[in-house]
């Protein structure tokens, strides 16, 4: 099955399982005489129950689990879908109160108030602290740029305004949340909330306890890049080049938190390789890490190196240059007869690891490495490539580098004729 049909598979599951309460609702509850009867009121039934679904269903996204990872092609794009689909459950949840009122407008203001602001009725007030804690903690992760670690603190909120919204559910009265609605209206409601919240505990507190443990054995500096290497204290990671982790650095005057780093070696090295350029708030205090310090190792993630056999252009700008370099030192001992030529664009003349690459077309004709310094040739384009590479679309391509660079460069190769699905990339800003 090819990543377009798995795709589009996992979408299509989701949206069904988003849309059960829909359904049972319309066909074996209710919905049939509601709807011609009180067809605004109906809707904002609905749009609650589908809502919660799909907030409960974000939730297992986050969980970073394998079979679903190979559905959507990566974890970075399982990350889009969250998005997408946290989106969506807000816009329901909002619309959940909107419909509901509708009614009392504008007669019956008084009424429509009660269902709007805090009063004595519990359990809408814990239906608005959920909304309101919700539109707060998306508005964070959409519009603001405070730092990662603040963030991702307050990300982890979510999973209590997940459980104000679950109280609510079966707290409030009327003819809301009465078992009527359709047939097993609270076992469903109990099931949507046991998912929701058992997946956000195994994300906050589980999924921790599966890392493996590595300590830093050697740490090169060079410029504004920390050239780390890690090994096992018992059980080695086994991965693929290309691939990348949640590293956890225990050492003093680091945050806690995991954030993602391509894996710079080969495939299932015993000693486990990260390439890190201070370019964030994390990675600027990098350089507190010491020789003897632990990391938690949570992975491998990614489906970076996943090739169909046809000749490859890899295009790597900048600190982009790591998931290559365990990519190129495959090819060492590699009997394909696949052709990759290898872009590293600079602006300076300091490419990390320029020995490795230089290397390996001694041992592997296939393979060639074309160091582009942009600051002397200017950017390069997909003409550029052409030029040195022949034809282009027969090839697949790997591009890895900052964010804008990525985006222009694959609208350009889109432009000149290259199938979206001959490209591939990963995004690292998971928020």
């Amino acid at each position: 099955m090819n990543n377009k049909i798995k795709k589009n598979l996992g979408w299509t599951v989701l949206l069904l399982v988003s849309f059960i309460p829909a359904f049972l609702w319309f066909f074996i509850g209710n919905g049939k005489i509601q709807l011609f009867t009180d067809p605004v009121h109906s809707l904002g039934q609905i749009f609650g129950l589908v809502g919660m679904t799909m907030f409960a269903l974000t939730f297992v996204l986050s969980m970073r689990l394998r079979f679903i990872e190979d559905v959507f092609g990566g974890l970075d794009k399982v990350y889009a879908v969250h998005g997408i689909l946290g989106g969506t459950s807000l816009m329901m949840i909002l619309f959940h109160p909107i419909f509901l009122v509708l009614n009392f407008f504008p007669n019956q203001i008084n009424i429509a108030m009660k269902y709007l602001l805090p009063s004595s009725n519990w359990p809408v007030n814990f239906g608005l602290i959920a909304l309101l804690g919700m539109i707060l903690l998306i508005f964070i992760t959409l519009f603001t740029k405070i730092k990662y670690n603040k963030w991702k603190f307050s990300h982890e909120f979510l999973g209590l305004v997940f459980i104000f919204a679950a109280i609510h559910i079966f707290l409030v009265r009327g003819s809301v949340s009465i078992d009527n609605i359709f047939p097993g209206y609270y076992l469903y409601a109990t099931i949507v909330s046991v998912i929701g919240i058992g997946a956000f505990v195994y994300s906050l507190f589980l999924r921790k306890k599966k890392s493996l443990v590595y300590v830093i054995e050697s740490i090169n500096e060079k410029g504004d890049c920390f050239d780390i290497y890690m090994t096992p204290k018992v059980k080695p990671l086994l991965y693929k080049s290309g691939q990348f982790i949640f590293a956890r650095f225990y050492s003093r005057g680091l945050p806690r938190e995991a954030h993602p780093f391509s894996i710079a070696s080969k495939s299932n090295s015993n000693k486990l390789n990260i390439a890190v350029k201070k370019l964030g708030d994390f990675t600027k205090e990098i350089g507190k890490i010491s020789v003897g310090d632990e990391v938690l190792i949570e992975g491998p993630y990614g489906r970076f190196n996943s090739g169909k056999g046809k000749d490859q252009i890899w295009i790597a700008a900048g600190i982009g240059i790591t998931p290559f370099i365990g990519m190129a030192a495959d090819l060492e001992n590699s009997d394909s007869k696949n052709k990759i030529d290898l872009y590293y664009i600079s602006r300076s003349r300091d490419f990390i690891k320029e020995e490795i690459f230089s290397e390996i077309p001694r041992k592997n004709k296939s393979f060639r490495f074309i160091k582009w310094e942009s600051d002397i040739k200017g950017r390069i384009s997909a003409e550029d490539i052409k030029k040195i590479s022949g034809k282009l679309d027969d090839k697949e391509f790997f591009i890895c580098g900052p964010e804008k660079f990525k985006e222009d460069f694959i609208s350009k190769l889109v432009e000149s004729g290259i199938k979206p699905e001959e490209i591939h990339w990963e995004e690292f800003e998971l928020r």
